[in-house]
Protein backbone atom coordinates (compact mmCIF):
# COMPACT_ATOMS: atom_id res chain seq x y z
CA UNK A 1 0.00 0.00 0.00
CA UNK A 2 1.33 3.35 -1.18
CA UNK A 3 2.21 6.01 2.13
CA UNK A 4 -0.50 8.22 0.77
CA UNK A 5 -3.23 5.71 0.86
CA UNK A 6 -1.82 4.32 4.15
CA UNK A 7 -2.40 8.21 5.54
CA UNK A 8 -5.63 8.05 3.63
CA UNK A 9 -6.92 5.11 5.33
CA UNK A 10 -5.23 6.15 8.91
CA UNK A 11 -7.47 9.73 8.89
CA UNK A 12 -10.44 7.84 7.80
CA UNK A 13 -10.26 5.11 10.35
CA UNK A 14 -9.59 7.38 12.91
CA UNK A 15 -12.65 10.30 12.39
CA UNK A 16 -14.50 6.66 11.85
CA UNK A 17 -13.53 5.05 14.87
CA UNK A 18 -14.13 8.62 16.65
CA UNK A 19 -17.28 8.56 15.15
CA UNK A 20 -18.65 5.17 16.11
CA UNK A 21 -17.26 4.91 20.00
CA UNK A 22 -18.67 8.02 21.03
CA UNK A 23 -21.25 8.88 18.22
CA UNK A 24 -23.02 5.31 18.88
CA UNK A 25 -22.88 6.44 22.51
CA UNK A 26 -24.36 9.73 21.70
CA UNK A 27 -25.32 8.99 17.94
CA UNK A 28 -24.34 5.68 16.29
CA UNK A 29 2.02 9.68 -17.57
CA UNK A 30 9.91 14.96 -30.35
CA UNK A 31 10.87 11.75 -29.12
CA UNK A 32 14.33 12.26 -26.99
CA UNK A 33 17.77 11.12 -28.50
CA UNK A 34 19.33 8.23 -26.76
CA UNK A 35 20.84 8.87 -23.77
CA UNK A 36 24.49 8.91 -23.63
CA UNK A 37 26.98 9.73 -20.30
CA UNK A 38 27.44 13.81 -19.99
CA UNK A 39 28.06 15.88 -16.67
CA UNK A 40 24.67 17.09 -15.87
CA UNK A 41 23.30 13.57 -15.89
CA UNK A 42 20.03 14.66 -17.81
CA UNK A 43 18.12 14.00 -20.99
CA UNK A 44 17.87 16.83 -23.97
CA UNK A 45 14.20 16.63 -24.68
CA UNK A 46 11.87 19.90 -25.25
CA UNK A 47 11.35 20.15 -21.54
CA UNK A 48 13.64 19.08 -19.04
CA UNK A 49 13.52 15.68 -18.26
CA UNK A 50 15.38 14.13 -15.56
CA UNK A 51 16.05 10.47 -15.16
CA UNK A 52 15.91 9.34 -11.60
CA UNK A 53 16.15 5.94 -9.16
CA UNK A 54 15.16 4.30 -6.08
CA UNK A 55 16.57 1.49 -4.71
CA UNK A 56 15.05 -1.86 -4.22
CA UNK A 57 17.10 -3.52 -6.93
CA UNK A 58 17.74 -5.76 -9.24
CA UNK A 59 20.64 -7.52 -11.09
CA UNK A 60 20.62 -8.59 -14.81
CA UNK A 61 20.69 -12.24 -15.05
CA UNK A 62 24.46 -13.50 -16.84
CA UNK A 63 24.51 -13.82 -20.60
CA UNK A 64 24.80 -17.29 -21.65
CA UNK A 65 28.38 -18.18 -21.65
CA UNK A 66 30.63 -18.54 -24.41
CA UNK A 67 33.57 -20.03 -25.23
CA UNK A 68 35.04 -17.33 -26.59
CA UNK A 69 34.51 -13.77 -26.30
CA UNK A 70 31.61 -12.60 -29.11
CA UNK A 71 32.73 -9.22 -30.68
CA UNK A 72 29.90 -6.48 -29.04
CA UNK A 73 27.36 -4.81 -32.13
CA UNK A 74 29.24 -1.37 -32.91
CA UNK A 75 27.07 1.80 -32.78
CA UNK A 76 25.38 2.42 -36.65
CA UNK A 77 26.50 4.91 -39.15
CA UNK A 78 24.98 7.98 -39.42
CA UNK A 79 22.00 7.59 -41.98
CA UNK A 80 20.04 10.03 -44.00
CA UNK A 81 16.69 10.81 -42.35
CA UNK A 82 13.92 9.21 -44.29
CA UNK A 83 9.93 10.47 -44.66
CA UNK A 84 8.00 9.48 -41.58
CA UNK A 85 5.71 6.55 -42.78
CA UNK A 86 2.78 5.45 -40.11
CA UNK A 87 0.20 2.32 -40.05
CA UNK A 88 -3.18 3.19 -38.51
CA UNK A 89 -4.53 -0.51 -36.89
CA UNK A 90 -8.09 -0.02 -35.12
CA UNK A 91 -10.82 -2.64 -33.47
CA UNK A 92 -13.68 -1.19 -31.69
CA UNK A 93 -12.02 0.01 -28.77
CA UNK A 94 -8.33 1.46 -30.41
CA UNK A 95 -6.91 3.49 -32.82
CA UNK A 96 -3.49 3.33 -32.68
CA UNK A 97 -0.75 4.70 -35.26
CA UNK A 98 2.39 2.67 -35.55
CA UNK A 99 5.44 4.84 -37.01
CA UNK A 100 8.56 3.84 -38.98
CA UNK A 101 10.32 6.09 -36.81
CA UNK A 102 11.81 4.21 -34.10
CA UNK A 103 9.57 1.27 -33.93
CA UNK A 104 6.80 3.07 -32.10
CA UNK A 105 3.42 4.65 -31.16
CA UNK A 106 3.01 8.01 -32.11
CA UNK A 107 -0.68 8.07 -30.54
CA UNK A 108 -3.52 5.46 -29.17
CA UNK A 109 -7.01 6.90 -29.75
CA UNK A 110 -9.67 5.23 -26.75
CA UNK A 111 -12.77 5.26 -28.51
CA UNK A 112 -15.18 4.57 -25.98
CA UNK A 113 -14.06 7.55 -23.18
CA UNK A 114 -14.37 11.09 -24.08
CA UNK A 115 -11.46 14.05 -22.88
CA UNK A 116 -13.38 16.04 -20.94
CA UNK A 117 -16.50 16.52 -19.32
CA UNK A 118 -17.70 18.74 -22.38
CA UNK A 119 -20.03 16.05 -24.36
CA UNK A 120 -18.16 17.10 -27.56
CA UNK A 121 -15.03 16.64 -27.14
CA UNK A 122 -13.29 14.11 -28.76
CA UNK A 123 -12.56 10.38 -27.70
CA UNK A 124 -9.37 10.27 -25.18
CA UNK A 125 -5.99 10.11 -26.78
CA UNK A 126 -2.24 9.40 -25.81
CA UNK A 127 -0.02 11.49 -27.50
CA UNK A 128 3.33 9.78 -27.60
CA UNK A 129 4.65 11.42 -30.15
CA UNK A 130 7.65 13.66 -27.78
CA UNK A 131 8.32 9.51 -26.40
CA UNK A 132 7.44 7.09 -28.58
CA UNK A 133 5.96 3.98 -26.61
CA UNK A 134 7.26 0.70 -27.20
CA UNK A 135 10.24 2.19 -29.08
CA UNK A 136 13.40 0.25 -28.59
CA UNK A 137 16.69 2.57 -26.46
CA UNK A 138 20.10 2.12 -26.43
CA UNK A 139 19.48 -1.22 -28.92
CA UNK A 140 23.14 -1.91 -30.50
CA UNK A 141 23.67 1.24 -31.84
CA UNK A 142 20.58 1.90 -33.73
CA UNK A 143 19.79 5.61 -33.00
CA UNK A 144 16.16 5.93 -31.45
CA UNK A 145 14.62 8.02 -34.24
CA UNK A 146 15.74 5.19 -36.58
CA UNK A 147 13.85 4.59 -40.48
CA UNK A 148 12.79 1.23 -40.03
CA UNK A 149 11.03 -0.57 -43.33
CA UNK A 150 6.78 -0.33 -42.39
CA UNK A 151 4.38 -2.31 -44.03
CA UNK A 152 0.96 -3.76 -42.83
CA UNK A 153 0.95 -7.79 -42.00
CA UNK A 154 -0.42 -10.42 -44.45
CA UNK A 155 -3.86 -10.12 -42.41
CA UNK A 156 -4.28 -6.57 -41.97
CA UNK A 157 -4.48 -6.84 -38.40
CA UNK A 158 -0.86 -5.63 -37.39
CA UNK A 159 2.10 -3.93 -38.48
CA UNK A 160 5.69 -5.07 -39.42
CA UNK A 161 8.58 -3.62 -39.14
CA UNK A 162 12.67 -4.04 -39.96
CA UNK A 163 15.88 -2.81 -39.99
CA UNK A 164 18.77 -3.57 -40.73
CA UNK A 165 22.00 -2.47 -39.53
CA UNK A 166 25.17 -2.53 -41.62
CA UNK A 167 26.71 -4.65 -38.89
CA UNK A 168 24.96 -7.33 -39.93
CA UNK A 169 22.20 -7.16 -37.03
CA UNK A 170 18.41 -7.50 -38.02
CA UNK A 171 15.56 -6.16 -35.90
CA UNK A 172 12.28 -7.37 -37.02
CA UNK A 173 9.08 -6.22 -35.09
CA UNK A 174 5.40 -7.47 -35.46
CA UNK A 175 2.48 -5.21 -33.49
CA UNK A 176 -0.72 -6.80 -33.71
CA UNK A 177 -3.87 -5.42 -32.55
CA UNK A 178 -6.90 -8.08 -32.17
CA UNK A 179 -10.15 -7.12 -33.58
CA UNK A 180 -13.25 -6.54 -31.09
CA UNK A 181 -13.44 -5.07 -28.23
CA UNK A 182 -9.56 -5.43 -27.06
CA UNK A 183 -6.84 -3.02 -25.61
CA UNK A 184 -4.43 -5.64 -26.02
CA UNK A 185 -1.72 -5.68 -28.77
CA UNK A 186 0.90 -8.41 -29.18
CA UNK A 187 4.37 -7.33 -29.84
CA UNK A 188 6.79 -9.65 -31.02
CA UNK A 189 10.78 -8.52 -31.90
CA UNK A 190 13.49 -10.91 -33.33
CA UNK A 191 16.89 -10.21 -33.54
CA UNK A 192 18.60 -11.89 -35.96
CA UNK A 193 22.77 -12.01 -36.71
CA UNK A 194 23.55 -11.72 -40.72
CA UNK A 195 26.84 -12.80 -39.74
CA UNK A 196 28.28 -15.68 -39.43
CA UNK A 197 30.50 -15.28 -36.01
CA UNK A 198 28.62 -14.42 -32.88
CA UNK A 199 27.55 -11.01 -31.98
CA UNK A 200 27.08 -9.61 -28.27
CA UNK A 201 23.74 -7.46 -27.79
CA UNK A 202 24.11 -5.59 -25.29
CA UNK A 203 21.35 -4.90 -22.66
CA UNK A 204 18.61 -2.49 -24.35
CA UNK A 205 15.57 -1.25 -23.25
CA UNK A 206 11.50 -1.10 -24.40
CA UNK A 207 10.30 2.62 -23.51
CA UNK A 208 6.35 3.65 -22.15
CA UNK A 209 5.33 6.56 -23.59
CA UNK A 210 4.61 9.51 -20.99
CA UNK A 211 1.52 10.13 -19.15
CA UNK A 212 -0.14 13.27 -17.56
CA UNK A 213 -3.35 14.01 -16.14
CA UNK A 214 -6.19 14.63 -18.57
CA UNK A 215 -8.72 17.59 -18.40
CA UNK A 216 -10.66 17.52 -15.61
CA UNK A 217 -8.68 15.29 -13.71
CA UNK A 218 -7.53 16.55 -10.91
CA UNK A 219 -5.38 15.40 -8.12
CA UNK A 220 -7.20 15.27 -4.91
CA UNK A 221 -4.70 16.63 -1.94
CA UNK A 222 -1.72 14.74 -1.04
CA UNK A 223 -3.10 12.32 -3.20
CA UNK A 224 -0.72 12.03 -6.78
CA UNK A 225 -2.59 10.45 -9.93
CA UNK A 226 0.91 9.51 -11.91
CA UNK A 227 2.26 6.48 -10.96
CA UNK A 228 5.04 3.93 -12.02
CA UNK A 229 4.20 0.52 -10.88
CA UNK A 230 5.82 -2.62 -11.27
CA UNK A 231 5.54 -6.55 -10.31
CA UNK A 232 8.83 -8.45 -9.17
CA UNK A 233 8.95 -11.65 -11.06
CA UNK A 234 7.36 -14.78 -9.30
CA UNK A 235 6.24 -12.02 -6.71
CA UNK A 236 2.19 -11.03 -6.09
CA UNK A 237 3.60 -7.66 -4.15
CA UNK A 238 3.23 -4.86 -6.18
CA UNK A 239 5.54 -1.87 -6.00
CA UNK A 240 4.10 1.30 -6.43
CA UNK A 241 7.08 3.95 -7.34
CA UNK A 242 3.95 6.71 -7.80
CA UNK A 243 3.95 6.84 -3.63
CA UNK A 244 7.96 7.46 -3.41
CA UNK A 245 7.91 10.48 -6.19
CA UNK A 246 9.97 12.69 -3.98
CA UNK A 247 12.96 9.47 -3.38
CA UNK A 248 12.37 8.34 -6.83
CA UNK A 249 13.16 11.10 -8.47
CA UNK A 250 15.48 12.68 -5.81
CA UNK A 251 18.99 14.02 -6.97
CA UNK A 252 21.65 11.23 -5.35
CA UNK A 253 25.26 12.26 -5.48
CA UNK A 254 26.52 9.11 -3.73
CA UNK A 255 27.91 6.72 -6.92
CA UNK A 256 27.29 3.07 -6.39
CA UNK A 257 28.92 0.18 -8.19
CA UNK A 258 26.20 -1.31 -10.32
CA UNK A 259 25.61 -2.30 -13.79
CA UNK A 260 23.35 0.77 -15.20
CA UNK A 261 23.53 2.53 -17.99
CA UNK A 262 26.72 5.21 -17.66
CA UNK A 263 24.41 8.56 -17.68
CA UNK A 264 22.43 7.92 -14.80
CA UNK A 265 23.39 9.52 -11.37
CA UNK A 266 22.28 6.71 -9.24
CA UNK A 267 21.37 3.38 -9.72
CA UNK A 268 17.86 1.92 -10.58
CA UNK A 269 15.89 0.12 -8.64
CA UNK A 270 16.62 -3.75 -7.96
CA UNK A 271 13.04 -5.22 -8.08
CA UNK A 272 14.32 -8.80 -9.03
CA UNK A 273 12.77 -10.26 -12.50
CA UNK A 274 10.37 -7.90 -14.33
CA UNK A 275 6.68 -9.38 -14.69
CA UNK A 276 4.92 -6.43 -15.81
CA UNK A 277 5.70 -2.48 -15.82
CA UNK A 278 3.11 0.07 -15.98
CA UNK A 279 2.90 3.90 -15.94
CA UNK A 280 -0.48 5.42 -15.94
CA UNK A 281 -2.59 8.74 -14.45
CA UNK A 282 -5.44 9.03 -12.65
CA UNK A 283 -7.83 6.03 -15.23
CA UNK A 284 -5.79 5.34 -17.86
CA UNK A 285 -2.82 3.33 -18.12
CA UNK A 286 0.36 1.67 -20.19
CA UNK A 287 1.25 -2.16 -19.02
CA UNK A 288 4.34 -4.03 -20.65
CA UNK A 289 3.88 -7.54 -20.51
CA UNK A 290 7.12 -9.59 -21.11
CA UNK A 291 5.99 -13.20 -21.63
CA UNK A 292 9.34 -14.53 -20.37
CA UNK A 293 9.57 -12.63 -16.91
CA UNK A 294 13.62 -13.77 -16.37
CA UNK A 295 13.98 -11.99 -19.40
CA UNK A 296 13.21 -8.09 -18.05
CA UNK A 297 15.17 -7.13 -15.32
CA UNK A 298 15.93 -3.56 -15.19
CA UNK A 299 13.57 -0.58 -14.58
CA UNK A 300 13.83 3.21 -15.44
CA UNK A 301 11.53 6.38 -14.27
CA UNK A 302 11.75 9.93 -15.94
CA UNK A 303 9.29 12.86 -15.48
CA UNK A 304 9.16 15.85 -16.93
CA UNK A 305 9.89 18.98 -15.06
CA UNK A 306 8.61 22.84 -15.20
CA UNK A 307 10.97 25.29 -16.93
CA UNK A 308 11.04 27.13 -13.58
CA UNK A 309 11.73 23.58 -11.56
CA UNK A 310 15.48 22.75 -10.75
CA UNK A 311 16.46 19.35 -10.59
CA UNK A 312 16.73 17.79 -7.41
CA UNK A 313 14.22 19.82 -6.03
CA UNK A 314 12.75 19.01 -2.38
CA UNK A 315 10.17 16.25 -2.30
CA UNK A 316 7.06 18.75 -1.24
CA UNK A 317 7.93 20.72 -4.65
CA UNK A 318 9.01 17.40 -7.11
CA UNK A 319 5.19 16.41 -5.82
CA UNK A 320 3.40 19.45 -7.17
CA UNK A 321 5.17 20.27 -9.96
CA UNK A 322 4.62 16.57 -11.40
CA UNK A 323 3.88 16.90 -14.67
CA UNK A 324 4.41 13.01 -16.53
CA UNK A 325 5.75 10.04 -15.81
CA UNK A 326 7.27 7.50 -17.93
CA UNK A 327 9.20 4.46 -17.97
CA UNK A 328 11.20 1.87 -19.28
CA UNK A 329 11.49 -2.03 -19.12
CA UNK A 330 15.41 -3.01 -19.56
CA UNK A 331 16.29 -6.34 -21.50
CA UNK A 332 19.78 -7.87 -20.33
CA UNK A 333 22.45 -8.47 -22.69
CA UNK A 334 22.18 -11.57 -25.08
CA UNK A 335 24.43 -13.53 -27.79
CA UNK A 336 23.33 -13.56 -31.41
CA UNK A 337 24.60 -16.63 -33.13
CA UNK A 338 24.00 -16.98 -37.01
CA UNK A 339 20.53 -19.03 -37.02
CA UNK A 340 19.54 -18.65 -34.00
CA UNK A 341 17.44 -15.17 -33.56
CA UNK A 342 16.84 -14.13 -29.75
CA UNK A 343 13.24 -13.75 -30.20
CA UNK A 344 11.21 -11.70 -27.11
CA UNK A 345 7.25 -11.89 -27.27
CA UNK A 346 5.13 -9.64 -24.97
CA UNK A 347 1.52 -8.12 -24.80
CA UNK A 348 1.13 -4.16 -23.98
CA UNK A 349 -2.15 -2.71 -22.66
CA UNK A 350 -3.08 0.96 -23.41
CA UNK A 351 -6.39 1.83 -22.18
CA UNK A 352 -8.82 2.41 -19.50
CA UNK A 353 -8.22 1.08 -15.75
CA UNK A 354 -11.72 -1.40 -16.17
CA UNK A 355 -11.68 -4.45 -13.90
CA UNK A 356 -13.30 -6.00 -16.62
CA UNK A 357 -10.75 -5.75 -18.74
CA UNK A 358 -8.03 -6.00 -17.05
CA UNK A 359 -8.74 -9.22 -14.37
CA UNK A 360 -8.29 -11.29 -17.18
CA UNK A 361 -4.64 -10.45 -17.86
CA UNK A 362 -4.11 -12.09 -14.86
CA UNK A 363 -0.52 -12.08 -12.88
CA UNK A 364 -2.08 -9.31 -10.44
CA UNK A 365 -2.45 -5.89 -12.82
CA UNK A 366 -5.74 -5.43 -11.60
CA UNK A 367 -3.49 -4.10 -9.13
CA UNK A 368 -3.14 -1.09 -10.68
CA UNK A 369 -6.14 0.41 -9.84
CA UNK A 370 -5.17 0.48 -6.37
CA UNK A 371 -8.10 -1.40 -4.74
CA UNK A 372 -6.43 -2.11 -1.45
CA UNK A 373 -4.38 -5.42 -0.24
CA UNK A 374 -6.41 -6.49 2.60
CA UNK A 375 -9.73 -4.98 1.47
CA UNK A 376 -9.20 -5.65 -1.97
CA UNK A 377 -12.07 -8.29 -1.81
CA UNK A 378 -14.37 -6.08 -0.34
CA UNK A 379 -13.60 -3.46 -3.36
CA UNK A 380 -14.29 -6.03 -5.93
CA UNK A 381 -17.71 -7.27 -4.50
CA UNK A 382 -18.96 -3.52 -4.03
CA UNK A 383 -17.39 -2.26 -7.59
CA UNK A 384 -19.51 -5.54 -9.11
CA UNK A 385 -22.37 -4.80 -7.24
CA UNK A 386 -22.55 -0.96 -8.23
CA UNK A 387 -21.79 -1.92 -11.92
CA UNK A 388 -24.63 -4.58 -12.10
CA UNK A 389 -27.10 -1.70 -10.36
CA UNK A 390 -25.87 0.72 -12.82
CA UNK A 391 -26.45 -2.01 -15.91
CA UNK A 392 -30.16 -3.12 -14.80
CA UNK A 393 -31.61 -0.04 -13.93
CA UNK A 394 -31.53 3.16 -13.24
CA UNK A 395 -28.48 3.74 -15.62
CA UNK A 396 -27.13 6.25 -13.73
CA UNK A 397 -24.22 6.03 -11.56
CA UNK A 398 -25.57 8.20 -8.89
CA UNK A 399 -28.92 6.63 -8.59
CA UNK A 400 -26.46 3.32 -8.40
CA UNK A 401 -24.71 4.55 -5.41
CA UNK A 402 -27.66 5.41 -4.04
CA UNK A 403 -29.39 1.90 -4.48
CA UNK A 404 -25.95 0.08 -2.76
CA UNK A 405 -25.98 2.41 -0.02
CA UNK A 406 -29.58 1.15 0.85
CA UNK A 407 -28.35 -2.55 -0.12
CA UNK A 408 -25.41 -1.96 2.53
CA UNK A 409 -27.58 -0.47 4.93
CA UNK A 410 -30.41 -3.60 5.05
CA UNK A 411 -27.51 -5.55 5.17
CA UNK A 412 -26.23 -4.03 8.36
CA UNK A 413 -29.91 -3.37 9.71
CA UNK A 414 -29.50 -6.49 12.35
CA UNK A 415 -26.37 -4.77 13.70
CA UNK A 416 -27.42 -1.35 13.95
CA UNK A 417 -30.52 -2.01 15.00
CA UNK A 418 -29.00 -3.88 17.73
CA UNK A 419 -26.96 -1.09 18.24
CA UNK A 420 -29.87 1.43 19.14
CA UNK A 421 -30.84 -1.17 21.22
CA UNK A 422 -27.54 -1.50 23.66
CA UNK A 423 -27.30 2.40 23.71
CA UNK A 424 -31.28 2.94 24.71
CA UNK A 425 -30.54 -0.08 27.66
CA UNK A 426 -27.21 2.04 28.50
CA UNK A 427 -28.89 5.22 28.70
CA UNK A 428 -31.77 3.42 30.70
CA UNK A 429 -29.30 2.32 33.67
CA UNK A 430 -27.01 5.80 33.99
CA UNK A 431 -28.41 7.63 37.43
CA UNK A 432 -27.46 3.73 38.36
CA UNK A 433 -24.18 3.98 36.66
CA UNK A 434 -23.87 7.40 38.24
CA UNK A 435 -24.60 5.87 42.18
CA UNK A 436 -21.68 3.09 41.20
CA UNK A 437 -19.27 5.44 40.89
CA UNK A 438 -19.85 7.45 43.24
CA UNK A 439 -20.50 5.26 46.15
CA UNK A 440 -16.96 3.11 44.95
CA UNK A 441 -15.15 6.17 43.78
CA UNK A 442 -12.21 5.25 45.92
CA UNK A 443 -12.32 1.48 45.05
CA UNK A 444 -11.89 0.94 41.41
CA UNK A 445 -11.91 -2.19 41.03
CA UNK A 446 -15.12 -2.80 43.34
CA UNK A 447 -16.94 -0.11 40.94
CA UNK A 448 -15.38 -2.60 37.86
CA UNK A 449 -17.06 -5.77 39.44
CA UNK A 450 -20.62 -3.64 40.26
CA UNK A 451 -20.92 -1.73 36.68
CA UNK A 452 -20.22 -5.32 35.03
CA UNK A 453 -22.83 -7.11 38.05
CA UNK A 454 -24.98 -3.98 36.38
CA UNK A 455 -24.46 -4.57 32.90
CA UNK A 456 -25.46 -8.39 33.22
CA UNK A 457 -28.78 -7.80 35.03
CA UNK A 458 -29.98 -5.69 32.34
CA UNK A 459 -28.62 -7.21 29.44
CA UNK A 460 -26.02 -4.93 28.37
CA UNK A 461 -22.97 -5.53 26.12
CA UNK A 462 -20.65 -2.13 26.73
CA UNK A 463 -19.22 -2.94 23.03
CA UNK A 464 -22.56 -3.23 21.69
CA UNK A 465 -22.84 0.30 20.76
CA UNK A 466 -19.78 0.59 18.69
CA UNK A 467 -18.68 -2.84 17.42
CA UNK A 468 -21.46 -2.98 14.80
CA UNK A 469 -20.55 0.17 13.42
CA UNK A 470 -16.68 -0.97 13.76
CA UNK A 471 -17.83 -3.82 11.55
CA UNK A 472 -18.82 -1.34 9.02
CA UNK A 473 -15.35 0.45 9.02
CA UNK A 474 -13.84 -1.74 6.01
CA UNK A 475 -16.89 -1.12 4.10
CA UNK A 476 -16.64 2.22 3.82
CA UNK A 477 -13.19 2.30 3.57
CA UNK A 478 -13.13 -0.18 0.49
CA UNK A 479 -16.06 1.91 -0.75
CA UNK A 480 -13.59 5.25 -0.55
CA UNK A 481 -11.08 3.11 -2.97
CA UNK A 482 -13.80 1.92 -5.17
CA UNK A 483 -15.43 5.28 -5.75
CA UNK A 484 -11.86 7.02 -6.17
CA UNK A 485 -10.37 4.13 -8.80
CA UNK A 486 -13.73 3.36 -10.61
CA UNK A 487 -13.25 4.81 -14.44
CA UNK A 488 -17.32 4.25 -14.55
CA UNK A 489 -17.91 7.19 -12.56
CA UNK A 490 -15.81 9.87 -14.73
CA UNK A 491 -17.84 12.00 -16.18
CA UNK A 492 -21.05 10.48 -14.87
CA UNK A 493 -23.76 13.50 -14.13
CA UNK A 494 -26.33 13.18 -11.37
CA UNK A 495 -28.36 15.97 -10.72
CA UNK A 496 -26.58 19.25 -10.49
CA UNK A 497 -23.08 17.00 -10.24
CA UNK A 498 -21.31 17.08 -13.73
CA UNK A 499 -19.21 14.50 -12.93
CA UNK A 500 -19.45 12.00 -9.98
CA UNK A 501 -15.58 11.45 -9.79
CA UNK A 502 -14.34 14.85 -8.79
CA UNK A 503 -15.99 17.40 -6.29
CA UNK A 504 -18.96 19.67 -7.59
CA UNK A 505 -17.29 22.59 -8.17
CA UNK A 506 -20.33 24.64 -8.36
CA UNK A 507 -19.63 28.28 -8.26
CA UNK A 508 -15.80 29.11 -8.61
CA UNK A 509 -14.78 31.85 -5.97
CA UNK A 510 -11.92 32.02 -8.58
CA UNK A 511 -9.14 31.95 -5.43
CA UNK A 512 -7.78 29.19 -3.26
CA UNK A 513 -8.66 29.58 0.25
CA UNK A 514 -5.40 28.81 2.11
CA UNK A 515 -4.68 25.63 4.13
CA UNK A 516 -8.32 24.36 3.14
CA UNK A 517 -7.45 24.36 -0.45
CA UNK A 518 -11.24 25.24 -1.28
CA UNK A 519 -11.92 27.19 -4.66
CA UNK A 520 -15.61 26.80 -5.15
CA UNK A 521 -18.83 25.50 -3.65
CA UNK A 522 -20.04 21.96 -2.84
CA UNK A 523 -23.31 21.38 -1.41
CA UNK A 524 -22.76 17.72 -0.56
CA UNK A 525 -20.44 17.81 1.88
CA UNK A 526 -22.56 20.43 3.63
CA UNK A 527 -25.43 18.27 3.37
CA UNK A 528 -23.06 15.38 4.51
CA UNK A 529 -22.48 17.64 7.68
CA UNK A 530 -25.62 18.99 8.62
CA UNK A 531 -27.26 15.22 8.45
CA UNK A 532 -24.18 13.71 10.79
CA UNK A 533 -25.59 16.37 13.32
CA UNK A 534 -29.22 15.56 12.80
CA UNK A 535 -28.40 11.84 13.45
CA UNK A 536 -26.29 12.61 16.26
CA UNK A 537 -29.64 14.75 17.57
CA UNK A 538 -31.74 11.83 17.15
CA UNK A 539 -30.03 9.08 18.75
CA UNK A 540 -29.97 8.11 22.45
CA UNK A 541 -27.56 9.84 24.66
CA UNK A 542 -25.43 8.96 27.66
CA UNK A 543 -25.79 13.08 28.97
CA UNK A 544 -21.95 12.55 29.14
CA UNK A 545 -20.94 16.41 28.28
CA UNK A 546 -17.66 15.60 27.38
CA UNK A 547 -18.74 13.21 24.49
CA UNK A 548 -21.14 15.69 23.29
CA UNK A 549 -18.83 18.11 22.46
CA UNK A 550 -16.33 15.96 20.74
CA UNK A 551 -19.61 14.90 18.64
CA UNK A 552 -20.34 18.47 18.15
CA UNK A 553 -17.12 18.75 16.58
CA UNK A 554 -17.03 15.44 13.86
CA UNK A 555 -19.57 16.86 11.81
CA UNK A 556 -17.26 19.80 11.38
CA UNK A 557 -13.91 17.90 10.83
CA UNK A 558 -15.95 15.58 8.38
CA UNK A 559 -16.94 18.73 6.89
CA UNK A 560 -13.41 19.55 6.12
CA UNK A 561 -12.07 16.06 5.50
CA UNK A 562 -14.61 15.86 2.25
CA UNK A 563 -14.84 18.42 1.19
CA UNK A 564 -12.62 18.50 -1.96
CA UNK A 565 -13.44 14.99 -2.38
CA UNK A 566 -15.22 12.80 -4.97
CA UNK A 567 -19.00 13.94 -4.90
CA UNK A 568 -19.77 10.11 -5.36
CA UNK A 569 -18.33 9.77 -2.04
CA UNK A 570 -19.94 12.30 0.19
CA UNK A 571 -23.10 11.42 -2.08
CA UNK A 572 -22.85 8.00 -0.17
CA UNK A 573 -22.11 8.98 2.87
CA UNK A 574 -24.73 11.69 2.46
CA UNK A 575 -27.64 8.75 1.51
CA UNK A 576 -25.96 6.60 4.60
CA UNK A 577 -26.78 9.04 6.96
CA UNK A 578 -30.28 10.07 5.45
CA UNK A 579 -30.88 6.21 6.19
CA UNK A 580 -29.72 6.11 9.38
CA UNK A 581 -32.36 9.10 10.18
CA UNK A 582 -34.93 7.29 8.60
CA UNK A 583 -34.64 4.41 10.55
CA UNK A 584 -34.10 6.43 14.33
CA UNK A 585 -37.72 7.63 13.11
CA UNK A 586 -38.82 4.52 12.81
CA UNK A 587 -37.37 3.10 15.96
CA UNK A 588 -39.13 6.29 18.16
CA UNK A 589 -42.71 5.31 16.49
CA UNK A 590 -42.34 1.28 17.14
CA UNK A 591 -40.86 1.08 20.45
CA UNK A 592 -42.32 -2.37 21.26
CA UNK A 593 -40.08 -3.93 18.03
CA UNK A 594 -36.85 -1.90 19.56
CA UNK A 595 -37.40 -3.31 23.00
CA UNK A 596 -37.83 -7.59 21.26
CA UNK A 597 -34.87 -6.99 19.33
Amino acid sequence: MKKQDIMMVVILGVLLVLWTMFGQKLTGGSQPPPPTAASTNTFSTSNAVSALAKADAITAPPAPAATNAAPAVESEPARPPQPEQTLLLTNDCLEVVVSSKGAGLNSVVIKKYRESVDKKSGPVKLDFIQRRALAPVQLAGIPSEADFELKPTADGRGADLEYRSSKGLIFHRTITLPAGESYLLTVADSLKNANTETLKLPAYGLQLGAMHDLPGETPQSGYVNLGVDALPGGGDKVQYLGGEYGDLFAARKSAQSLAVPEHLESPWPKIGRLDWLAVKNKYFTQILLPNDATDSPHLWATRTLNPDEKPGAPKAESLTTLKSVAATCMFPEAQIEGEKPVARTMQFYVGPKLYSALAPLKRNVIAVMELGDILGPICKVLLWTMNAIAGVWPYNYGLAIMLLTILIRVIFWPLTHKSTQSMKRMQAVQPLMKDIREKFKDNPQKQQQEMMKLYKEHKINPLGGCLPMLIQIPVFIALFYVLRSAIELRFAPFLWIKDLSEAENLLPFGFTIPLLGWSAVNILPILMAVTMAWQQKLTPSTGDAQQQKIMMIMPVMMLFFFYNFASGLSLYWTTNQVLMIIQLYWQRRHPTALAKA
